[in-house]
């Protein structure tokens, strides 16, 4: 199967406490079972037994912000050491300007910076409960004086929905390459009350209200690109981060079977020569998890 890029989760680590995450529902849902998890640098790097010279890498993930593996710096370094393309996605809060400009220095111009701040510094709290504006805005200063590519991600919610001009103004004012705008569709009964108008909600939004009705709907696999391939912050392979969210993942053969897939035993080409993974993407259309969250 061929590998073209990849989706790691350093950490599930988070300083905030958006209503809309994963981490935070769960923690809300089922406090006795959470567990603080960074991905062991040893284990990852002797997984990824292929060559990632070039190759695109998000460090995002389901439940945590990136930045706070303790080891973040030192991975990067190894990514980098490796000539990986790095996509980090971060809320950018509460680190110092001095550890970002240890960063930025690792990065070039192929590498990009993502800040995921939902709204002007005086409303974006509203939905990302603990961010730092101060602490965020030191590293887009320092990221944007760097070599690397910077974009500030912007997701309308009904409180900030009027304000994105706004947001995009100071965005140039403090030299962010791209301003964009994220449309969602994670909108349940716990942020109904965060929904934007029509125009706001992502496509998605209306296919898996389908869904839900329906029962079965045709698949636009995200990971058809095969950049997906995603890794836990606690070391195991899934197929992607939607199919690893807790929602969904203990209804796959990945989290029934977590195990087989872990990168402490195996090895990203020894996983995805399994027969079972094989038979996985070969079948993908008939997963309900798959029909969810990558809707045609």
């Amino acid at each position: 199967m061929m590998i073209n890029g990849l989706h790691i989760e350093l950490t599930n680590i988070c300083t905030l406490q958006c209503p809309g995450c994963a981490r935070t529902q769960f923690i809300e849902q089922w406090p006795q079972h959470w567990r603080n998890h960074s991905i062991n640098a040893n284990s990852l790097f002797k997984f990824l037994d292929i060559d990632i010279n070039g190759m695109q890498i998000l460090l995002c993930g389901n439940y945590g912000d990136p930045i706070y593996h303790p080891e973040f710096i030192e991975l990067v370094q190894e990514f980098k050491n490796r000539k990986a393309q790095l996509s980090i996605s971060t809320n950018g809060s509460y680190k110092k300007s001095d550890w970002w400009k240890t960063v930025a220095a690792m990065l070039d111009h192929n590498d990009t910076v993502t800040f995921s701040v939902d709204g002007t510094p005086d409303n974006f709290t509203q939905y990302r409960v603990n961010g730092d504006w101060e602490t965020i805005k030191q590293a887009m200063q320092v990221c944007a004086n760097a070599n690397c590519y910077t974009q500030w991600k912007y997701i309308p919610f009904s409180y900030n929905q009027h304000s994105i001009d706004l947001a995009e103004s100071l965005s140039q004012e403090l030299g962010i390459d791209e301003f964009t705008v994220s449309l969602s569709d994670r909108f349940d009964e716990k942020t109904d009350y965060l929904r934007p108008n029509e125009e706001s909600l992502g496509r998605r939004f209306h296919s898996q209200q389908q869904w839900k009705t329906v029962g079965t709907i045709a698949v636009n696999a995200k990971c058809s690109n095969n950049q997906e391939h995603f890794i836990t912050a606690d070391g195991y392979y899934s197929p992607c981060c939607f199919l690893a969210d807790h929602r969904f993942y203990y209804k796959t053969q990945f989290g029934k079977h977590k195990n087989q897939y872990s990168i402490n035993d195996h090895t990203l080409t020894g996983i995805l020569r399994q027969p079972k993974i094989i038979e996985f993407f070969q079948t993908l259309p008939q997963n309900a998890g798959c029909q969810y969250n990558c809707p045609a």
